[in-house]
């Protein structure tokens, strides 16, 4: 016998759409949050994302958990009922959980190719996430804020240090403009 397909109803379509919401206000595009849902420790694809936002895809509880923590919102900000009852202020989703993570991602993205880079840059990131993790993380596991923020901060700059520089954009064209 084969499984019927249960349609998804209302609420779950007011999930899907209020995700597509939270990511669009981001200026994120679905590759960028399946990645941050994956770092939040549920494997995801840009495509099941997509199938989520479009309603062609349920989501279930550990979906839920991971996609609200990648966007940095309370899981009822992504509920009917109870979403409808908080403010929907943009700033109120900033910080949350996952909002440092995602910015330390886009960080290491920018960096680049990290393995053409000395051999410790690949561990200099993976600090990184890890910090930024624990930054995010509702109860910090004995480490201050300030010391884990702090540690962050340097371990970036290192990273950025490793980086090759950008070449020097100078095209002598100022030298045409002065009057001989």
């Amino acid at each position: 016998m084969a499984a019927r397909t249960i349609q998804i109803g209302e609420a779950g379509g007011h999930v899907a759409a209020t995700i597509a919401k939270h990511r669009q206000r981001r200026s994120w595009d679905q590759p960028h949050l399946a990645e941050l849902v994956t770092a939040a420790g549920r494997p995801m694809s840009a495509s099941v994302l997509g199938k989520i936002e479009s309603g062609a895809r349920r989501v279930d509880v550990d979906d839920l958990m991971a996609l609200a923590e990648a966007l940095g919102v309370k899981v009822s900000r992504l509920l009917p009922g109870a979403a409808a009852e908080e403010p929907d202020h943009p700033s109120e989703d900033v910080p949350g959980p996952g909002t440092v993570l995602a910015r330390v991602l886009d960080d290491i993205e920018a960096l680049g190719d990290l393995e053409d880079l000395d051999a410790t840059a690949p561990t200099l990131a993976a600090v990184a996430v890890r910090l930024a993790r624990e930054i995010d993380a509702p109860v910090s596991l004995g480490n201050s804020l300030h010391s884990m923020s702090k540690e962050l901060r340097q371990v970036l700059a290192e990273l950025r240090s490793l980086a090759p520089e950008e070449p020097d954009d100078d095209d002598d064209l100022d030298d045409l403009a002065s009057p001989d």
